[in-house]
């Protein structure tokens, strides 16, 4: 996919949901959104649900004049009310609102309430690293994993990301869901004519199956078993209950025919490491990504740090974002 036309694909993007009725600055939002997550390999978040987003504006489903208001604030924390706004646009003012804090107390959070689905997690705190800081973001999501030993789907695959700067190199980059996978991959399989890998879904009865349709239908397993069923749940309470917004099978779907909005819930931390730690954070995070790609590899191997895979994507892609 070399020469991937960032700046080509980001404009027609915008134009496409000015069409439908988003302001354009919105629209700019929501699309860098979409195709940087194109460009990083993350395709599952990235154009490919572009119609989904045009369908939920011409279903009523999003505010597009959006009040954000600060329900709670104290010099640690806010508690922002996304005013049921297109889900990026949301989490970037949740960002700017934490990133300005946080250049006065080093550390800032942010809890939000009645918002809709942000995308690809990574671009927030990507956005974060790009002005040195490092930012925790994420949301809980509808109901798609049951309970350890149930059948009954009340988490969702529930998105965590953080993004490390490392100044003169590649960031760090961790960006997963709490799934075994992101349940959209379900569908690639389904487009692809493909079973689907054993141990990532169950039907509905909760027996595990390969059929992309049965596990689209029925239930995705979290990742390593009871710890990402431990922390899925700790996002949904941090992001959902300690917020105000939805939480378990009470978060709305983002594929709803009814025009309401999710409720979804976010909570991100944004760190300035210079604050914390001082000018000598450059040199100790360097020495840092130094040690570990310096480590002896296993036999055949290279050692590799979290997000290699997704610069290796942009890099390929001949892009600079």
């Amino acid at each position: 996919m070399a020469g991937f036309a960032f700046e080509e694909k980001k404009e027609d993007t915008i134009l496409l949901l000015m069409q439908s009725g988003v302001p354009q600055a919105q629209a700019q939002t929501l699309a860098d959104s979409l195709v940087t997550a194109d460009a990083y390999g993350v395709t599952s978040h990235g154009c490919r649900v572009l119609d989904a987003h045009v369908q939920k504006v011409l279903r009523g489903g999003y505010n597009l004049a959006p009040h954000f208001t600060v329900v709670r604030e104290t010099a640690a924390f806010a508690v922002i009310d996304g005013d049921n706004a297109i889900g990026p646009v949301s989490a970037m003012h949740c960002l700017d609102y934490a990133i300005d804090k946080c250049q006065q107390s080093g550390v800032f959070t942010v809890f939000s309430r009645n918002n809709n689905t942000f995308g690809p997690a990574f671009y927030y705190s990507l956005k974060a690293a790009e002005q040195g800081y490092i930012a925790f973001i994420c949301s809980n999501s509808p109901a798609q994993m049951a309970p350890i030993g149930g059948k009954e789907k009340l988490l969702g695959t529930n998105p965590f990301a953080a993004v490390v700067p490392v100044p003169n190199g590649d960031p760090i980059m961790v960006d997963m869901a709490t799934s075994v996978v992101a349940k959209s991959k379900f569908k690639e399989y389904k487009e692809r004519g493909e079973r689907l890998p054993e141990g990532w879904a169950l039907d509905r009865d909760g027996r595990p199956t390969t059929d992309p349709d049965e596990g689209m239908s029925g239930l995705v397993l979290p990742m390593a078993g009871f710890k990402g069923y431990g922390i899925a749940m700790l996002i949904d309470i941090l992001a959902g209950v300690v917020s105000g917004a939805a939480y378990l099978n009470k978060v709305g779907r983002f594929y709803s025919e009814d025009g309401a909005g999710m409720n979804v819930g976010f909570y991100l931390t944004v760190i300035d490491p210079y604050a914390v730690l001082g000018e000598e954070y450059d040199a100790i995070i360097r020495d840092y990504v130094a040690t570990v790609r310096g480590s002896a590899p296993a036999d055949g191997q290279t050692v590799c740090l979290p997000g290699d895979d997704r610069m290796k994507h942009k890099k390929e892609n001949g892009t600079t974002v």
